[in-house]
This record gives structure tokens, C-alpha cells and sequence, in this order.
């Protein structure tokens, strides 16, 4: 390995530790996504089994909850795509959370894999690197 050819893998190892923190972030989101859809089907579980008439918290974010007089326990309103929501009956809300859930649980392991591909030939080329350096210093 000659000396540009050092430089050019040093450059592909600094770009395999990009791509890895950004691979780590992705993850990140995803796992926050995934505790958010649990805590909507959660929420919609209980409301749905709740009386008409009983009075339930219900989370809104930030460690906050509000309370709520169950009127209707059979409809609830989703997101389904930028900015819009609709109408939808509580049973098919708790299966999109459950479908969204599962898609992102899909994306995560496509990451994890990617992870561990780009760690795998972090390493390779890291050990070459050092087997490298060790051969030019001792020269």
C-alpha cells in the first residue's frame, strides 16, 4: 500500500464513521417513534375500554396528561399522512399503530444490519491501516 492509497483509507474509514453516527441517529428516531405509536395504541386500548361517562388522563406529550370525560369510545382521530388526520373507528386506529410500529420495527433492523456491515469493513480496513503504519514506521 503506497501512500495515497494510505490516505484514500483513512479517508474511506473517516466516511464509515459518518455514515455509522448517522446510522446510530436514524435509530435513535426510529426507537422514539416506536415508544410513541406504543403509548398512542396504549392510549387508545384504554380509552376504548373505558365506560362512556368515566373520566381517564390522557397523555398529550411531555410527561403531561390531561383529563378527559369518555364520550365516544368507538372512534378516534389518526394521522394518516403530513399534516392530515381523519376519522377512523378505534379498532382499525389501534391496528395502524400496530402497522406503523411494525414498519418501523422493519426500517430498524434494515439499519441494524447496515450497522454491522459498515462496522465490519470499518474494522477490516482498520486493521490494514494499522498493519501499514506498523510496516512504514519500521522501515
Amino acid at each position: 500500500m503506497n501512500e495515497d492509497e494510505l490516505r484514500q483509507a483513512m479517508s474511506t474509514l473517516e466516511l464509515y464513521r459518518n455514515q455509522l453516527a448517522s446510522i446510530a441517529e436514524n435509530q435513535q428516531l426510529i426507537q422514539v417513534s416506536v415508544e410513541e405509536l406504543a403509548r398512542a395504541r396504549e392510549t387508545f386500548v384504554q380509552y376504548k375500554n373505558a365506560e362512556p361517562g368515566s373520566e381517564l388522563l390522557i397523555p398529550i406529550g411531555g410527561s403531561s396528561f390531561v383529563f378527559a370525560k369518555v364520550e365516544v369510545n368507538d372512534k378516534a382521530i389518526v394521522g394518516v399522512g403530513t399534516g392530515i388526520s381523519m376519522e377512523k373507528p378505534i379498532d382499525e386506529a389501534i391496528v395502524l399503530m400496530e402497522d406503523r410500529a411494525k414498519e418501523l420495527m422493519t426500517s430498524l433492523e434494515t439499519l441494524v444490519n447496515r450497522r454491522m456491515e459498515i462496522e465490519a469493513k470499518a474494522e477490516e480496513l482498520t486493521y490494514l491501516v494499522q498493519q501499514e503504519i506498523s510496516a512504514l514506521n519500521g522501515q
